[in-house]
């Protein structure tokens, strides 16, 4: 849960990205872990709204449902406050039974691995799902460790991270200080990923692979309510595209365009079905509404 200082809204960046996948008509599998308390029944009861499956979300006897504190600025820019022992740094992985699920990408988010612990039961995960990674970087202090992120990067196929983590990742790597898309090119070249995700605020997005950076202008938000969830908007598009096989101009277009409209709502969430349908439409994901 976002708790603003005025209400709680569903949120966290695994929970978005698959809400989001749902909304425009992918079939995610979210795998977490929720407390025995009020938040997690809300959590449990939006995703049966949302149609989203529930096979692998545990339930926690001990820990709550995990909750973030977000304050926004005057221009809508959110701080976090991240709270330590919730459900989802307690998940338990049982890698036979969820490569059964025969996932073709796994999404994965640094938070959840902030524990030596949990971080250990998921690079055990990924090895044995063997099916290629997008790794969504979350640094927030003090909630995250050099060595164990660097090991998260070299298990990764695709990186999303925003200009300020492109810098501290950077320096964890020895990379001298330049202009961000040398940085990019010299980290995605240094670790051979397969793409490097950059996302600029303000200045748009740009996606660096090994024979391009392509660049995308940010689109004009005609209302802002707030930023909160606006990358994981990003990433979910991009993963549909990617699972889609758009081309590399066309998916990141698309996640610019579709991150801004979550800016019009608050939280990362958007709770109508109508939100997604002209998306559905435009991109030839049919029209359909997400199931009830």
């Amino acid at each position: 849960m976002d708790q603003f200082p005025n209400r709680a809204v569903l949120g966290g960046a695994p929970f978005n990205v698959a809400w989001n996948l749902k909304g425009l008509g992918a079939e995610p599998i979210f795998l977490s872990r929720i407390g025995q308390d009020a938040a997690g029944e809300q959590v449990w009861a939006a995703m049966h709204r949302q149609g989203l499956s529930s096979i692998a979300l545990q339930r926690d006897p001990t820990h709550p449902t995990g909750a973030v504190q977000v304050e926004l600025d005057g221009q809508g820019i959110p701080s976090y406050r991240i709270l330590a022992n919730q459900a989802y740094d307690y998940i338990e992985l049982d890698a036979e039974q969820l490569r059964t699920l025969r996932p073709s990408l796994l999404y994965r988010g640094s938070l959840a691995a902030r524990t030596e612990a949990a971080h250990r039961r998921i690079q055990i995960l990924i090895q044995a799902l063997n099916c290629p990674v997008f790794l969504d970087l979350n640094l927030r202090d003090p909630w995250w460790n050099p060595g164990r992120i660097r090991e998260m990067i070299r298990s990764c196929d695709w990186l999303k991270l925003n200009q300020e983590e492109l810098v501290q990742v950077a320096n964890l790597e020895g990379i001298p200080a330049e202009n961000p898309l040398d940085q990019a090119q010299t980290l995605r070249e240094n670790l051979n990923l397969n793409k490097i995700f950059l996302t600029l605020g303000a200045a748009g997005a740009r996606l660096i692979t090994s024979t391009h950076i392509h660049r995308v202008d940010p689109v004009p938000v005609p209302q802002m309510v707030d930023t909160v969830g606006a990358g994981d908007a990003f990433s979910a598009v991009v993963i549909l595209g990617l699972l889609q096989g758009w081309s590399e101009v066309a998916l990141l277009e698309r996640a610019v365009m579709f991150a801004a409209a979550v800016c019009g709502i608050r939280g990362g969430t958007p709770q109508d079905p109508e939100f997604y349908l002209p998306f559905r439409r435009e991109w030839g994901l049919g029209v359909g509404a997400p199931a009830e």
